[in-house]
């Protein structure tokens, strides 16, 4: 055989052999800092590649669901899931969804892969089966019921997980459950977790930065809204009603809270509580903005309207009724612009403040004098 020939059969047998390293390597459950190094020269130190963010973007949301849901911290998850999956691109994820290496099957299905485990502080390479899931969601679910709820014999095995609000704790939790083989998985995760900042993930609820009483009415105007128990995705806030419960209705907001995410309204119903609902999704029709100063003095007609103590048709805040006053001259010191309609603010003989009435109920004369003379 000539030269050229070895040279051609030589180069010929380092393709196969790199072909066979890199499917070898595709096929591994778990993510190892060699491998890192690799496939991570683009990475710079302060951030991402593209299809690391989006494979972060991808499960993320749904992570932070689950710390809700289970208190399991979203960063653990998130870098779990890299180190295992090796950033979504291991062929236990591309073939079966499986992110975190877990063995067995799921609703029947699983895939065989090579792995490669420890012992004894020696690695070694192995076959097994693990579970194949429909989606990345599924796989995240799995992981975290795996670590609610035990495993046969021991359902507290992963306790120290739930709950724990540091990372550094709940890895070595992890780790010290014999959740995986790898002596240093503790110290990779945490690594991986500091190197991409995704503590950052666990705030997953909105905060709170002020809060002030409101003297103000208003509409809604989106009902597709849904209305809360405090401002949405605050920590414990649940769903208590759609908007569209409240449509037509004018609702008294009683406090106003801005959020790093928004600005929200806590409204009452006829003096009953609603909940909170966003801003935007309503349109204040009345606040004391509305009121102008007034020196008028009116007559009350005969009129079934009542007077409030604000100027809006709220029942929960009914004065008297104007009829009480029906022929009286009365003092009236504000008006009211309320839904392109006048209200006036009444006072008694001695100056004190009734409240207030439409103004379609006063008149300018005595109405009974008027038909006493005709």
């Amino acid at each position: 055989m000539d030269r050229k020939c070895q040279l051609i059969m030589k180069k010929q047998f380092t393709q196969i052999l790199l072909a066979s390293v890199i499917i070898s390597s595709t096929l591994l459950p778990f993510f190892h800092a060699d491998a890192a190094e690799a496939s991570q020269t683009a990475v710079s130190q302060a951030g991402m590649t593209l299809s690391q963010q989006q494979f972060i973007q991808s499960i993320a949301s749904d992570a932070q669901d689950l710390q809700k849901e289970e208190k399991i911290l979203t960063s653990v998850s998130l870098a779990q899931a890299i180190l295992e999956s090796n950033w979504g691109k291991s062929g236990l994820s591309t073939s079966g969804n499986n992110l975190f290496g877990i063995k067995g099957s799921y609703e029947g299905e699983s895939v065989s892969m090579g792995t490669q485990e420890f012992s004894n502080g020696n690695s070694y390479r192995t076959q097994a089966d693990f579970r194949k899931y429909p989606n990345k969601k599924a796989s995240l679910v799995d992981h975290a019921q795996l670590f609610v709820n035990g495993v046969s014999g021991n359902s507290g095995l992963y306790s120290e997980v739930i709950g724990e609000t540091d990372y550094k704790k709940a890895a070595y939790a992890i780790q010290d459950a014999g959740y995986a083989t790898d002596p240093a998985y503790a110290d990779k995760l945490i690594s991986t977790i500091d190197k991409y900042h995704l503590d950052n993930y666990d705030n997953i609820y909105d905060t709170v930065t002020s809060t002030e009483k409101q003297l103000a009415y208003a509409e809604i105007t989106n009902s597709g809204e849904t209305i809360w128990s405090k401002p949405y995705n605050t920590e414990d806030a649940k769903k208590v009603s759609n908007a569209n419960n409240y449509q037509n209705k004018s609702l008294r907001i009683t406090d106003k809270a801005t959020t790093k995410q928004g600005t929200w309204y806590n409204l009452q119903d006829q003096g009953k509580q609603v909940g909170w609902i966003n801003s935007k999704a309503v349109n204040i029709f009345y606040t004391p903005n509305n009121e102008t100063n007034a020196k008028l003095d009116k007559y009350v007609t005969d009129s079934d309207q009542k007077i409030y103590a604000l100027p809006v048709e709220d029942n929960s805040r009914v004065v008297s009724a104007l009829n009480d006053y029906k022929g009286k001259e009365l003092d009236i010191d504000r008006r009211a612009d309320v839904k392109n309609e006048y209200w006036y603010r009444v006072k008694s003989d001695d100056g004190k403040i009734i409240g207030w009435s439409k103004a379609s109920g006063f008149a300018e004369n005595n109405p009974e004098k008027t038909t006493e003379t005709k």
